[in-house]
């Protein structure tokens, strides 16, 4: 017992076990409506692992280099600063997760060391079979990407297969990798963040985790991949909230592929290991910019989410979603969809001229980000 409160004392403490999910409160409308072969390019350096020191490169490829052999501790050779050595650490667990075997703590007494002693979730047999079964439903996910797919699709792709595969939850076994996520079929923010970097790596997309804090300072985890050049924030984790109704196939795209501006410093707080990244700066893989769902008025918008009512109710799905390019042109389409009741009428003449038996709908507009989003209720719902 005294050796665990130590450990604990001194280690790289359990880097998010504060991780919580995004809650979500739908509105009911308006008063009206009721160990993986790795693809990604060779010449690629992660930024995490490029802004290091020489020095602390060569700490941190023996870590991991120790890691991957299960070793039990780690000799560096010479006399460390236990702060440099705690840095390394969270980088290798955070960005090696696909040594998911790893633990998040590590014994390192005294302020300066010469060794690390390592500690792991699974033992070699064990993390073999796991790494088999990982790799299978990894490779079945990427079996259902066309051949064609470019990195923007890969992405969106896994960022929604993951959402509808996985329910978030914290007292599930294996929650903070992407076994959880992929296998079982539970994680939190950082199993989510593990699981999009493992099918990241796989698809050969460049990629790295970002630990830090939420708004509130509860630690979160999220991603962020180079798509065509430039770097996007992924948060798979807030795209799959906690609703208050029971619905599975929920999924939205607010924190996919996104600019810096839009989160960093207002809901996301990195941690200070990853200043002076490379930052989040383009708008041309956003979800909604790639999908082609950004409007300039309400009337084009209106237009839109007709069509994709439309489309949802003829083939028995539930979400339609779409931008607008500015705050006026947003809170323009908020006052015509729901103040004057236009969803309603939308949804009226889908029934009528498809059959269709939509009778209300939820929404889940996001102010911050100019997005509309409403999820349809059937009259089979309430029966």
């Amino acid at each position: 017992m005294k050796y665990r409160i130590l450990c604990i004392a001194i280690c790289a403490a359990v880097l998010l076990a504060g991780c919580t999910p995004v809650s979500e409160e739908p509105d009911a409308g308006t008063e009206s409506m009721t160990v993986l072969s790795d693809t990604v390019p060779e010449n690629f350096v992660s930024p995490v692992y490029k802004a290091l020191s020489p020095e602390e490169k060569e700490l941190y490829d023996k870590v991991a280099d120790a890691v991957l052999d299960f070793k039990e501790e780690v000799s560096f050779g010479e006399i460390v600063p236990r702060d440099t050595v705690r840095k390394i650490y969270r980088l290798v667990y955070a960005q090696e997760r696909k040594y998911f075997w790893l633990s998040s703590l590590f014994y390192a007494p005294g302020d300066e060391v010469s060794s690390l002693r390592l500690s792991y979730v699974y033992d070699r047999e064990d993390a073999a079979l796991k790494q088999a079964e990982l790799d299978s439903a990894a490779d079945e996910i990427l079996a259902g990407l066309p051949e064609n797919a470019s990195d923007f699709d890969a992405a969106v792709y896994f960022h929604d297969t993951i959402i509808t595969g996985c329910t978030f939850s914290q007292s599930e076994d294996h929650v903070n990798s992407a076994y959880g996520v992929l296998v079982s079929g539970y994680g939190q923010c950082e199993g989510y963040a593990a699981a999009m970097s493992f099918l990241c790596d796989k698809k050969g997309i460049p990629n790295y985790m970002v630990c830090g804090t939420n708004e509130r300072g509860e630690t979160h985890a999220w991603n962020r991949v180079l798509i065509g050049g430039e770097w996007y924030n992924i948060d798979c984790t807030w795209d799959d909230p906690i609703l208050s109704r029971d619905d599975p196939d929920f999924i939205r795209h607010d924190y996919c592929l996104v600019r810096d501006d839009e989160i960093i410093g207002i809901t996301h707080f990195p941690d200070e290991l990853y200043d002076g990244l490379p930052p989040c700066t383009s708008w041309t893989k956003n979800y909604f910019y790639g999908k082609n769902l950004v409007f300039d008025s309400a009337a084009e918008a209106s237009k839109e989410i007709k069509e994709q009512i439309k489309k949802a109710g003829l083939s028995g799905k539930r979400e339609a979603e779409l931008r607008l390019s500015d705050d006026d042109a947003y809170y323009a389409a908020m006052a015509r969809f729901f103040d004057s009741g236009e969803i309603k009428r939308i949804i009226d003449d889908v029934n009528s001229e498809c059959g269709t038996d939509i009778v209300s709908a939820y929404k889940h507009n996001n102010d911050k980000m100019d997005i509309v989003h409403i999820s349809l209720i059937y009259g089979s719902d309430e029966q």
